[in-house]
């Protein structure tokens, strides 16, 4: 056995899976994601704040469809493996289907309308795609301790960070200044991949045969509303945090791309925009390597602070660089803090969800991330920086950097509340345990 590989319940041939699935699906969206808002706002001609909407209507999709159909079913089945299979190979047909469709449109003559082909098609996959995300959280719960789970998110994120590279140098040959996305190379390349992943899953997961809790032996339907008041309250708490903090770092993801490509931004090329994205998946690994060692035994809360400081230098690095090389420093603080809030809140989470309801309070948890790339970008920073620059009273550069500083006051009050939340979390741990013990 690796010496890494110190699971109770994980052997090696799961762990395979698990990393091969990782590192695939972070390949396909760095392929398809890191050029799809310059494709939109710089080729299409959409405004910053329509080109958001490809996140934030197909976000919506996403953590509806898990919120209210896959959480309460995959409580019901427990066929976590099934949910990731399903929704990769849906997904992946559909990404086939979203590039007919969008090559339609651009034969009719509508740049404008091919651009909403994909906005609306992305939606449309996401109820399905969804499955996927709902099964992965709750299938490396169902394999990890609670002692075990920062460790695992930290390695997985490592092979994220080599499919990550390997997509963004991928996707920025394949670009080729919008022709990928318009001829459909990245549209069949980033499908395939999908439908690939599954193929590994299938063949090193299997649902684990004795997935039932007590309660659902004994016939009990448990609900949310019957966990401990201390683990309900916690909970909630500790989710709104998210929301702000996930909120406020992912509220430029989708513009970050359009202002290092804008001349009043930072001019960079395609090879230049691939090289922040692969400098934040470099950074990325190394954190997810210092998680699953040297830090894997600091406090979870701890980690989670850290992660968020890290997070509010990068937004305000990205006003203060002076050049695009210099937003290279922004890449990596970027991309530490994306791995350690994710291992560090999902550790803490996963520590207060009881196993009769991971389908559906993983579905609420994943919501505060799915919903951070759209809803945020759409309501509040794209729509300041459009407003500044139709105005005509900054550049858009500088428009740019005022929604920089928007989104450093909204990860301001999610430490506040985040810091509220921590206070109870050692007494709803203790309650979660004991509510797992009874019947």
């Amino acid at each position: 056995m690796l010496s890494f590989l110190n699971y109770k319940k994980l052997g090696i041939k799961e762990f395979s899976g698990l990393s091969t699935f990782q590192f695939l699906a972070y390949f396909r969206r760095a392929i398809f994601y890191t050029f799809l808002s310059i494709y939109l706002r710089l080729v299409l001609g959409l405004s910053t704040t329509e080109t958001t909407l490809m996140a934030t209507i197909g976000m919506l999709a996403n953590t509806g469809s898990q919120m209210w159909l896959w959480g309460p079913l995959l409580d019901k089945t427990k066929k976590n493996a099934g949910f990731v299979i399903t929704g990769e190979i849906v997904a992946g047909i559909g990404h086939f289907l979203i590039f007919w469709w969008h090559r339609s449109a651009l034969d009719s003559g509508s740049n404008y309308f091919a651009g909403y082909t994909i906005i609306f098609g992305l939606a449309m996959v996401e109820i399905f795609w969804s499955m996927s995300n709902n099964g992965w959280s709750a299938l490396i719960s169902e394999y990890t301790d609670d002692s075990e789970r920062k460790q695992l998110m930290s390695q997985l994120s490592v092979l994220g960070g080599f499919g990550g590279i390997a997509g963004a140098l991928t996707g920025g040959y394949l670009y080729e200044g919008g022709i990928g996305f318009s001829e459909g190379t990245i549209f069949y390349f980033a499908g395939s991949i999908m439908i690939i992943s599954s193929l590994f899953v299938i063949f090193t997961i299997r649902d684990r045969p004795n997935g039932l809790t007590k309660h659902q032996i004994d016939g009990v339907d448990i609900k949310f509303k019957d966990l401990p008041e201390v683990v309900r309250k916690t909970y909630i708490l500790f989710l709104i945090a998210l929301v702000f903090l996930n909120f406020g770092r992912n509220s430029m993801a989708v513009m970050t791309s359009i202002y290092l490509a804008d001349t009043n931004g930072f001019a960079a090329t395609d090879q230049q925009v691939a090289l922040y994205r692969n400098v934040a998946s470099i950074a990325t690994m190394i954190a997810g390597i210092a998680l699953g060692s040297i830090l894997s035994k600091i406090n979870d809360t701890k980690v989670l602070v850290y992660g968020t400081l890290s997070s509010i230098l990068y937004l305000v690095w990205m006003v203060l660089a002076p050049s695009f090389e210099w937003t290279l420093l922004a890449a990596v603080l970027n991309g530490a803090s994306m791995v350690i809030i994710q291992a560090s809140s999902y550790a803490i989470v996963a520590s207060i969800i009881p196993p009769d309801l991971r389908g559906r309070l993983f579905a609420y948890y994943n919501t505060t991330f799915f919903l951070s790339w759209g809803i945020a970008a759409t309501f509040i920073t794209a729509p300041i920086a459009d407003f500044l620059i139709y105005s005509k009273n900054i550049n858009s550069g500088d428009a740019y950097r005022v929604s920089y500083m928007v989104a450093v006051g909204l990860m301001i009050v999610g430490i506040g509340i985040l810091l509220k939340s921590f206070r109870t979390l050692e007494a709803a741990n203790r309650a979660t345990v004991e509510f797992n013990k009874s019947k």
